[in-house]
This record gives structure tokens, sequence and C-alpha cells, in this order.
């Protein structure tokens, strides 16, 4: 019984052991199966190049990839067109040919062929592409009407053909191959050269001799456009009807399926991807990329993103890229991408705001409702729920269930139906309560909202939370359970629920200006608050309470931040303000994913993680897949090291230089006005936005940021020597570019020597200048002196003369005064002994008879008359006013001739300026005889009655 009930406990632990395997093993594969299956309804990024773009015809006959610059080249009707990452350029045959074909050999020669042309592509001395024509090599006189269609490096040489001649060419010598039959195309595969002969079959090249593969006549009945290797010794042998896998006896089937569609779509181009995959162009419906058994793993057309249905050229560029020349337009598909898109071409669906997965299907909410597909349908059918119609926020699967946000409320949504659980308008957000788990909180435009689930198990709305009426777009739960909300744009506030989640209890606002505005948005990283403004990412420092800038986060992801989405302590993503995207990981360094940048909704871009291994992207026009577990491989690019393409001087295209190779630069000189270059540079990593940063040594000091610019301009350059850095976001290497601005010939070395002795001489006639100058400029000052003491010699005998003048005038003066006096006592004595002897006349006649002495009176009179003024003492006078008034005199006589002695005497009283009275006095007459004598002087003087005599003298 023992051992029964051991082997019984057993059996049920092995039972139980292996259901519980089961179990696990159905949860992974369906979570491997719908990781697989939402990439299987996404497509590879498809970027476009229009004829716009490159600036050439519409048809690309051919494509080609140089194997040491990576450059992409195109036979294009115009001519040759390359891609270097940045700059596409066409270069035309002589006669304007359409080029039909282009190839490129193991050392990166090109070769092009066209209608009666065949030839190769060389740099010049300039970088520019130059044709070398083999014409002349080639002797058949048929091959000018013929058009080079294929061209095919080969260990024999390089072949070129057209449908009816095949020549090889080598050691610059060609030689024509005879043909068993018109062909089409000849294929290298596996160093084995196979060609379709039309009506004949399938040969293959042995010896220079064309021989028939058995059982291969009924394809001389199709066109046999392309043979691709296998993995194994198999070929593939594709028509325009089919594709056969050939193993060296028997032609079978490739695969019904790839088979039908190219039946359907006449099968043109085809190439083996580096993966072991196949890409297949068709004429009617684009490309289809198949397995290596030939299952149709992708099928892209025009409905689905390319240009134009028509394929003509394929080819893989290093990165594992596919590049698909077509009737119109170049297309370049990113299969080496993980990232996968969903594109809605047609505007079905709308822009999308939120995705989420459920119970096997997908989930799209957007601004025209809530859109749902069955994942494993293979290729996704997007159909509205019912009930849904509107703008959609927020679709998230909590406990189960999908709760969706909408503008006219919130709903539940079970498959493809939705039921309303809250009319409370504009759900932005709904989360569980970390303090309680049992509650969902909901951001909505005018409440919180609190759900819990109801008896039947599904979400139910519980109340709205008291004391608060704001918009929420934003919420989270800090560990004290308070809660943070983005009140945008009016700033942020934190909430302290009541213990029953039913109110308010306190608010708490944080309003500065760099909090408010649309650009804020809240998050939590590494169970920190944060949010991110135009200034760069804050955090909440609880020592100080309020928000700062975050060192730490500034370091890592700098300033340009425009939203953060953090899944875990190692999942933090970042969109950038210009679009970009990159990872924070776990050391705190950031890295680009390559992504486009122009796809975010504006002001609502979102990020969520759908399972454990895929984030999807919404975009305007649909959604992205970006796989979790190669998100660290995504940021280890290819083909990102910058390449400096070209030099080119301003107003000079002659001078203008073009590079092919990074490792070997040419020795570059300018001349001094030349000094204003562009420096054009590119990457060949085709499928990533690339920016890059520059430093000119000895110009600029610092790098300059990182932009998406490919040439930077430098004006006025000084003569030097400068190196030229650049770097670009996608790689650590840096590239560097020498080149010299010359001086002008008048600062050349030798001319610098010239003017060495040239102011050498200039000093030394300088100097001798000088001790000649000293010399004449002593000469000068002794000059100079001797003058100066002339000078004042002559001004001592001036000064000499000067004062003798006014001696003598003073003598003048004393004399005049003197003269003057001695005529006044002269005049007077007159006066006085006239007075005294009027008196003394008197006397006879009144005492005549009382005086006893008649004799004592005659005596008397005679005294008196005696000492009257006589003719002498006028002499005398007359002497002595010539002395003082020489000048006066001589002057009257010069210019009045006529004037008597008489008139000189009474001009010179007057001069005295004596009355009337004292001139009769002195001339011992009456005053009317002065009268008379004056009225005389002034008739001989010619003056007018009005001017006065006397002033007249006086001033004269």
């Amino acid at each position: 019984m023992k051992i029964y009930l051991t082997a019984f406990f057993r059996k049920r632990f092995f039972l139980k052991t292996s259901f519980l395997i089961l179990l696990i093993f159905l949860w992974l594969w369906r979570l491997n199966c719908f990781a697989q299956n939402i990439e299987s309804i996404c497509k590879p990024e498809i970027s476009h190049f229009t004829r716009q773009i490159y600036n050439a015809n519409y048809q690309n006959w051919g494509i080609a990839r140089h194997p040491k610059t990576r450059f992409i080249y195109f036979a294009n009707s115009r001519g040759l067109l390359e891609f270097d990452g940045s700059t596409w350029r066409v270069f035309e045959l002589p006669q304007k040919q359409i080029v039909r074909s282009v190839a490129i050999d193991s050392l990166g020669q090109i070769y092009t062929g066209g209608l009666g042309e065949f030839g190769c592509w060389k740099p010049n001395l300039a970088g520019v592409l130059s044709y070398q024509s083999f014409v002349p090599l080639i002797h058949d006189k048929g091959f000018r009407r013929e058009a080079v269609w294929n061209i095919l490096p080969t260990e024999k040489g390089i072949i070129f053909q057209s449908f009816a001649l095949l020549f090889i060419y080598r050691n610059n010598t060609v030689r024509k191959l005879e043909l068993p039959g018109n062909i089409l195309f000849m294929h290298n595969v596996k160093n084995r050269l196979f060609v379709g002969v039309i009506d004949k079959g399938l040969f293959e090249l042995k010896n220079d001799r064309f021989e028939l593969i058995k059982g291969s006549e009924f394809l001389g009945k199709e066109s046999v456009n392309i043979i691709l290797p296998t993995r194994t010794d198999d070929i593939l042998v594709g028509t325009s009807k089919s594709i056969y896998r050939f193993n060296g006896k028997n032609f079978l089937p490739f695969n019904a399926e790839t088979n039908l569609f190219v039946q359907q779509n006449q099968l043109n181009k085809g190439i083996c991807l580096n993966n072991g995959n196949y890409a297949f162009g068709t004429i009617l419906n684009g490309v289809i990329i198949t397995s290596q058994s030939g299952e149709i793993l992708m099928h892209l057309n025009t409905k689905n993103g390319l240009q134009n249905n028509t394929v003509l050229a394929l080819t893989e560029d290093a990165s594992g890229d596919l590049w698909v020349g077509m009737d119109k337009g170049i297309d370049l598909i990113a299969l080496s991408s993980p990232i996968k898109f969903y594109t809605d071409f047609d505007g079905h669906i709308g822009t999308v705001y939120d995705a989420a997965i459920f119970e096997g299907r997908i989930y799209l909410g957007t601004n025209q409702g809530v859109f749902s597909s069955v994942l494993n349908a293979g290729n996704a059918s997007f159909q509205l729920i019912p009930k849904t119609q509107g703008q959609v926020w927020n679709l998230e699967v909590i406990d189960g269930q999908l709760l969706c946000g909408h503008n006219n409320g919130t709903f539940l949504i079970q498959g493809t139906n939705a039921s309303q659980i809250s009319n409370v308008t504009g759900g932005w957000v709904i989360k569980k309560l970390a303090h309680h788990p049992e509650l969902l909180l909901q951001g909505t435009y005018t409440h919180l909202c609190v759900y819990r689930k109801g008896k039947n198990g599904s979400w139910e709305l519980a109340h709205k939370v008291e004391n608060f009426s704001s918009s929420v777009r934003q919420w989270e739960e800090d560990e004290k359970g308070d809660i943070w909300v983005n009140n945008a744009p009016n700033g942020l506030s934190r909430l302290k629920l009541s213990p029953d989640t039913k109110k308010v209890l306190k608010k708490e606002d944080f309003i500065g200006s760099q909090l408010k505005g649309s650009s804020v948005n809240l998050n939590k990283i590494r169970n920190q608050i944060v949010v991110t403004t135009s200034n760069g990412l804050m955090i909440f420092d609880p020592s100080q309470q309020k928000f700062i800038l975050s060192a730490e986060f500034r370091q890592q992801i700098g300033t340009e931040i425009r939203k953060v989405f953090s899944f875990s302590q190692k999942e933090t993503l970042a969109i950038r303000k210009d679009g970009g995207l990159c990872v924070i990981q776990a050391e705190g360094k950031t890295k680009e994913i390559p992504i486009k940048r122009n796809q975010w909704v504006d002001d609502y871009e979102n990020i969520r993680k759908i399972d454990e291994q895929n984030f999807v992207l919404c975009t305007e026009n649909g959604f992205a897949v970006l796989p979790g577990k190669r998100i660290f491989s995504l940021t280890e690019t290819k083909d990102g090291n910058p390449f400096i393409r070209s030099i080119s001087v301003e107003d000079n295209p002659d001078l203008d230089r073009i590079f092919y190779e990074n490792r070997v630069f040419p020795e570059l000189f300018f001349e001094h006005n030349q000094n204003s270059l562009t420096i054009s540079f590119s990457t060949t990593n085709y499928t990533n936005q690339v920016k890059y940063s520059f430093w000119l040594e000895n110009s600029t000091k610092n790098w300059s940021p990182y932009s998406a610019a490919t040439h930077k301009e430098f004006n006025s350059l000084s003569p030097g020597k400068y190196i030229f850095h650049l770097k670009s976001n996608l790689s650590n290497e840096e590239t560097q570019l020498e080149f010299e601005i010359l001086p002008p010939w008048y600062w050349n070395f030798w001319s610098k020597v010239f003017y060495i002795f040239l102011i050498g001489c200039l000093g030394y006639t300088s100097y001798r200048f000088h001790l000649r100058r000293l010399l004449i400029q002593k000469v000068r000052m002794q000059r100079k002196l001797e003058k100066r003491m002339r000078r004042q010699e002559e001004l001592s005998q001036k000064e000499i003369m000067q004062l003798r003048n006014e001696r003598l005038e003073q003598d003048i003066v004393r004399k005049s005064e003197e003269l003057a006096n001695s005529t006044m006592t002269l005049i007077k004595k007159n006066e006085l002994l006239l007075n005294i002897r009027q008196e003394v006349n008197k006397l006879p006649h009144e005492s005549i008879g009382r005086l006893n002495n008649i004799g004592s009176y005659k005596q008397i009179l005679h005294l008196i008359e005696s000492n009257i003024s006589t003719e002498q003492d006028l002499q005398i006078f007359e002497t002595n006013f010539n002395q003082v008034h020489e000048e006066f005199l001589k002057k009257l006589i010069t210019n009045y001739p006529n004037l008597t002695p008489s008139d000189l005497k009474l001009a010179a009283y007057l001069r005295m300026n004596l009355s009337t009275k004292e001139i009769a006095q002195l001339f011992n007459i009456t005053n009317r005889s002065v009268e008379l004598k004056r009225y005389r002087l002034r008739k001989k003087l010619d003056l007018d009655t009005e001017v006065n005599l006397g002033e007249f003298m006086m001033k004269y």
C-alpha cells in the first residue's frame, strides 16, 4: 500500500510538473507569437529619393556599391549617379547617352555602359570623376548600334554585353566572344558564368566556349532574368514566369507561393542577401523578400511604401539595407534595422496616440477611435470598435482588463466590443495606486477619478476626488504616497489624499516659470519625481522642497530633452527636442536610436511597452515597433565614420577638390584671396539620421554642437595652417583634413627677408639722416641764437632811442610848461604894468598942483614903459616856441606857405590856448584887432565858419 501511494504521488507530481512546464511553454510561445506577429504586420523603414532630390531622370537601370568608399552608384537615364550619404552627383557621358549598366570591381574601378559606349570612370586631379572610353579598343563595327545592358567583373576580366554581343576587357585590351545566339543577361554565380540564350536554353562559359546545360532547353522559351546562389551547391534560375532550383541535373520548382507571385507579376531582378534570404523585384508589383526556402516574408509595393512597382535594379549595401532602382525614383529599404513600421498610407485609422496588445489582438487609440486587428493575421486589418468614435487618449491593460480613456469618458473593451464605465470626459491617464493596489486613479479633463472592481470583477468608477478640480494629463505617486499631478500649462501640484482617497487633504502648488507650459512633462525615474522643461530635466529635491536642475541627468542627456519614458531601472527612453530618440543606460550613458525624427505627435509623444520584448512608438500615421532586447545593439551603428567629401573655394569652382578616401588627402594650398572655403562631409550610414560636430584647429577653440548640416563655411581665414576635425554622433572616430592658406606674395619668406633688409637699410639711413638733422639743427640753433642776439641788441637800441625820445618829449613838455609859464608871466607883467600906467596917468590930472617934482612923475612912466614887453621879449618867446613846437610850425608853413610871421605867431598863441585878451596884450593891440587877425587867418586856412579855429590849431 505504501509503495502504491508513493507511486501515486510520484505520478501526480510528474503530471503537475509536466502541466506546469506545458503552461510556461504555452505562455512563452504566446509572448513570442505576439511579438513575432506584431513585427509581421510591420515593414522596414523606406526612404524615398525622387528625381527632384537626386536631380536626374526617373529610370535607374542598375545599382552598384563601391567596395572601398561604400558610395552607391546608379545607372541613370541621365548619366552615372553617385550618392555619398549626403550629396547626389551626376556625371554624364560625352554624348549624353543613357547609362544602361554600372558595375564596380574589387579594386573600386567604376564601369558603365550605354548605347555604343563602354568605359570607366576615374577621379581627376580635382577629384571629379572623369570618363575614359574603351570604344577605340573595340573593333566590331556592330557595337555602335548596341546598348551595353550588363557588366560583370569576373576573374577573366570585365565582361560587358548587349543582347547580341559580348566582350571581355582586360589589361587595356578588348576581345569578343562568339555567342551561341541572342542572349539576355550573363550571371556570375560561384565563379561560374551562365547566360540564357533565347530559343536554346541555359549555357555556361567554359574556356571561352559556351556549353549548353542539359535539360535547360525549356528555358529558351522563357527569359532567364536571374541566376542566384544558394547555401548548397544548387543555384536558383529565375525567369519572367517562375523560379527553379537547379541541382546540377534537374530543374525543380523553387516555391509554389513565390512562383505564383512571379508568374502573376513578371520577375525582373533578384539578389541573394547577406543573411541568406532573397530579394526579388518585379515589373508589376514591387519587391518581395523570401526565405531560403522561398517562403514570402515581406511584400513591398506602392500600397505599403514603394514609390513605383516596376523594379529595374536591386543591390544590398554594406549595412545590409536594400536599394531599389525603379522606373520612377530610388528607394532604400532598411532591412538591417530591427525597427519596423506600420504606416497607414490611406489615412484609415488616423493619428495614433496609444497602443496595447490584449488577448491576441492589437488595439490602437487614435483621434478617430479605437481600432483593433488580430495579431496572427499576418497582414493587419484594423477595424473601428463601435461606440469608440472620437478622440482616444489612453489604453491600459490592468489585471486582465483593457481600459480606454476617451474624450467622452472611460470604456471597458472586450474583444471588439466597448462598454462605457464612466462619463467623466477626457480620460488622460489611468494607473494603479502603489499604496492602494486595489484602486485605480485616473486623470481627466476636470477631476481625479478613483476606480475599484465591482462584484463581477470588472473595474467601475467608485468616486471623484473632492477638493480638486483641474485637468490632469500626467500623475505620479512618490514613496510617501503623495500624488504629483501635471496641471499643464498651469504647473505642478502635490496632493495628499485622505486614507479613503475620497478627498484632497493638502494641496501644494509648484508654479515657477520653468514649470509652466505644454513642454513640461512629469515622470518618475529611479524613484525620483522628474519633469522635463525648456531648460532641461529637473528633479524634486526633498531637502529643499523644490525642483532643481539635475547635474547627473544634464551630464547624461543634456538639456535638449522633450520627454522621458521610464519602464524600469534599466529601461529609460528619452525623446530629444529635435525628435531624436535615445536610451539612457544603467551607467548613465546615452545612445542614439536610429529613427525618424519628424514622426511624433506634437505635444502628445508616446512610447508604450506592449510586452516583455517590444516597445511601440506612436506616430502621426501609424506606429513603430522597437525590440527591447536589441535596443542596445541598435545604438552600435555601422558605417558611422565621417567622410570629408570635398573642399571648395567661394566664387572659384575651378579650385574645388573632391575626395574619395579618408586615409589619404593631398596637400592643399590656397592663395590668400582664396580664404573663404566650404567643406562638405557625409557618412555611408544611409538609414540613420547623422549629426556632425567639427572643429577648425587654429581658428576655433571648441567643437561645434552636433547638427544635421553636411557642410561648413569658413570665411576670410587668415594665412596659416589649419586642421579640420570632424566626427559624427554614430562613431567615436575622427577624420582630419589639413590645408594651408598661403600669405600674399608681399608677405612670403623672401619678401620678409627683403623687408628685414629694407628695414635695416631704412634704419641706417634714418640714423645717418638723424645725425645730419642734428647737425643742421645745431647750425640752425646757432643762427637762431645769433639772430636772437642781434634782435636783442636792436631791441636794446630801440629801447635806448625810445628812452631818448621819451626824455626829449619830457623836455619838450617841460619846456612847453616853462614857455607857457613864462608867457603867462609876461602877460601878467604887461597887464600889471599897463594897469599901473593907467593909474599913474590919472595922477597928473588930479594932483598936478600938489606935486612939486614933475621929473619924478616922468621917471616913473619911463620905468613902466621900459618894462612892458618889447620886441626883444617877443623874439625870445618865438625862439622858445619854435624849439618846443618846431614840427607844428614846419607843418603849418608846408601846408600853408602864404602865412605871414604875424599869422604864425597868432597860430602859436592859439595852439597854446590863449584867449583873445591875452593875445591882444602879447601883440599890444586891442581885442578887436585880434579878432580881425583871427578872421584873416581863418580865410588863409580856408576854414568853414562852423570850425573852431582854436581847436583846429590844437589838433593840427
